[in-house]
């Protein structure tokens, strides 16, 4: 009677191991960067509104918040993300010139007054006071790129300053201790500064469009080719909500944020986040890729119509 219990209990376990096995197998893994800043709206309301796990339902989705583009790129690279969001034109460029194989599913800002060069000095005024002074911030970034534009119509470059490389976050706090001169800040850190007695010596405007892409690993999308669609959908899904609730979209940023609606306020009208490529996109991305030739920031030159 023991071996016949045993028999059966063996038989069972057998019957259902293959099904088991069938339901681990039964969800693919999407792991997607959600990262939220300097002022990444889009992403904050959609990690708010389970957006990614109700979209791509039948993936496993898993979120991770990872910092600057370097980074992001790395990591898209080595296969620990799929999709990456916020990354800026011009890391982009950089890391598809080096080999990594990614494309661009939609467009994730244009924010050309959310990279500017703020000093706290009260001796510099303007861009040319910057001569012989210290500056931090990150090379080869879209306010870098915006900095050497501004030394340019002044008739410097920058080996007419100490230029100081070091990530966004630390170049703030850098500036805030006095120990630059003035700072490349993004987003958030612009006001803050500002509010602690900061002057804003140039920004985008005029300069750069400030673009940033939502991309994705090449092989991914080539085993999912109605991810762009998809995504795009899910999107502008969070772009209506936003519009039809322009004050709850700021509550949701200040509290990713840690700041209080009255600071987020005035960053609102900084960003388009319209996920449609446009023209003046593709003209903007040609502009930021001849500053990263002419730089020696990026050595090998790109199609950008091959990266959408």
């Amino acid at each position: 009677m023991r071996n016949k219990i045993f028999s059966l209990a063996a038989a069972a376990v057998m019957i259902f191991l293959p099904l088991l096995a069938d339901d681990a197998r039964a969800k693919e893994s999407l792991k997607i960067s959600a990262w939220t800043r300097p002022f990444n709206l889009p992403v904050m309301m959609e990690l708010a509104n389970g957006s990614y796990e109700r979209t791509f339902s039948e993936f496993d989705v898993s979120v991770a918040d990872m910092s600057s583009g370097p980074n992001l790129m790395a990591a898209l690279e080595a296969g620990e993300v799929d999709i990456v969001q916020g990354i800026g034109d011009a890391a982009f460029l950089v890391a598809v010139s080096s080999g990594v194989d990614a494309k661009i599913l939609a467009v994730n800002a244009r924010s050309p007054k959310s990279f500017a060069v703020v000093s706290n000095n009260r001796d510099v005024k303007n861009i040319s006071d910057l001569r012989g002074r210290r500056v931090a911030g990150v090379r080869g970034s879209v306010v870098h790129q915006v900095f050497a534009e501004a030394l340019a119509e002044n008739g410097m470059t920058e080996a007419d300053v100490e230029f100081y490389p070091m990530p966004l976050a630390n170049a703030a706090s850098a500036l805030l201790a006095g120990k630059c001169d003035a700072a490349l800040l993004v987003g958030g850190d612009i006001p803050r500064v500002v509010k602690a007695g900061g002057t804003v010596l140039a920004d985008g405007e005029g300069r750069v469009r400030g673009l940033s892409f939502a991309v994705v690993k090449t092989s991914f999308l080539k085993s999912h080719p109605d991810l762009p669609g998809r995504f795009t959908a899910m999107r502008k899904d969070t772009l209506g909500r936003i519009a039809a609730d322009r004050d709850g979209a700021i509550k949701t940023a200040a509290a990713d944020t840690k700041q209080s609606a009255a600071d987020i306020e005035p960053m609102m009208p900084w960003y388009d986040f319209d996920c449609d490529v446009t023209d003046d996109d593709l003209d903007s991305m040609g502009k930021t890729k001849k500053y990263l030739i002419d730089n020696k920031i990026m050595r090998n030159d790109i199609d950008i119509f091959s990266l959408f």
